[in-house]
């Protein structure tokens, strides 16, 4: 019996019925788990939701067929994460798959009962670090029974070894590429002195303390690291440098249309990707859609442009798309970053639970890109 089996059987057979979130690494096959958990409680009604239609209409129910559980699904109502507001009633088991998306939007029925059920299960590979959220899962009784981290995976053989390469670049200061200004008296300025004007309003809502200044300064700040021209242009170099199969992370798709003649986001079908994944293609950037619940076989690099500070577990599930054990396959996996910006702080918080070992910081001036 294999590791991951190993585990399977280990967490149904100790499944007593009790709510509460199993964090677990990727690969672990959490689908196979919450169906494992069914089996063995055998309910009448089940309530499962699930982040995106395309698991909802397609791979959930597929899987309740491959793992032999096709009798439940006749007694299982599965939603996404958005319509689960609309979603009431009292059912026997409600799994919440990637449980950080939780808002007190979506969790207003579970809040107020209206929603209910005799067992809650979380599911997730990441669990949020954001106080709101925490205080949801609080709110319904929900904390973590068991975890498994990417290194226990890891160690134990069940997804692939990693190294992380964070390439760091410099905000430039020599061309004047920013718009400044306004409408009446717009004028061009270096990249070092727009981060250094939104950094100082920025400075300024903190110390006024308006929350939606805050916010609205915040946000903006962290737009400009996202479509900063050097980190788009040195990203550029290395898509097109790195040999083989690329799968790319972009930030917007404008962006990674710029980027790739082959893409992926939430205004294309499925060519692209369908053609990723059997390999007529090798290079395919994605925006957000492709993050969660999808496996990449045979891919050699795995950029992403834009780390954020994980409280929602963003960084690190597209990171985790890497991971699929495959031989002595290890994944390389390129995260871009501008130094002397907030972006190095998104980056040590996205990659905190990491193997620090595995983690290697490179300037861009000393790579052949």
């Amino acid at each position: 019996m294999d590791k991951r089996e190993e585990i399977y059987q280990r967490l149904v057979t100790e499944y007593e019925g009790k709510s509460g979130i199993y964090d677990l690494s990727p690969r672990l096959g959490k689908t196979r788990i919450g169906i494992g958990f069914i089996k063995k409680i055998k309910p009448v009604s089940i309530l499962w939701v699930t982040p995106n239609v395309e698991l909802r209409d397609k791979d959930i129910p597929d899987e309740f067929v491959k793992w032999k559980a096709k009798p439940y699904l006749n007694k299982a109502t599965i939603v996404t994460w958005s319509s689960l507001k609309n979603t009431k009633g009292k059912f026997d088991i409600i799994l919440l798959d990637e449980i950080q998306k939780i808002t007190i939007k979506n969790a207003a029925n579970l809040l107020d009962k209206s929603l209910s059920s005799k067992s809650i299960i979380g599911l997730t590979g990441t669990v949020s670090k954001d106080d709101d959220k925490k205080e949801i899962l609080k709110r319904l009784g929900l904390k973590v029974i068991e975890k498994v981290t990417i290194d226990d995976a890891v160690e134990e053989g069940i997804i692939a070894d990693y190294q992380v390469n964070v390439v760091e670049c410099n905000l430039n200061n020599s061309i004047k590429n920013i718009k400044g200004g306004n409408k009446d008296k717009p004028f061009m300025q270096t990249e070092v002195d727009a981060y250094a004007y939104k950094t100082k309003l920025f400075a300024q809502a903190m110390y006024i303390r308006n929350p939606k200044i805050i916010a609205f300064r915040a946000l903006d700040r962290r737009r400009f690291i996202m479509d900063a021209p050097t980190k788009e242009q040195i990203a550029q170099k290395l898509y097109d440098s790195l040999g083989k199969r690329v799968l790319m992370f972009t930030t917007s798709i404008k962006q990674a249309e710029r980027m790739s003649k082959h893409t992926y986001h939430s205004k294309t079908d499925n060519i692209d990707l369908d053609h990723f994944q059997d390999e007529t293609i090798d290079k395919i950037a994605l925006v957000e859609a492709g993050g969660i619940g999808y496996t990449y076989k045979n891919v050699d690099h795995f950029i992403i442009m834009q780390a954020s500070s994980d409280k929602n577990g963003d960084t690190s599930q597209k990171l985790a798309r890497s991971l699929l054990k495959q031989g002595a396959y290890r994944a390389n996996i390129w995260i871009i970053c501008l130094i002397g910006t907030q972006d190095e702080s998104w980056v040590s918080k996205a990659l905190k639970s990491f193997n620090q070992d595995k983690v290697k910081y490179i300037n861009v001036k000393n790579m052949k890109l």
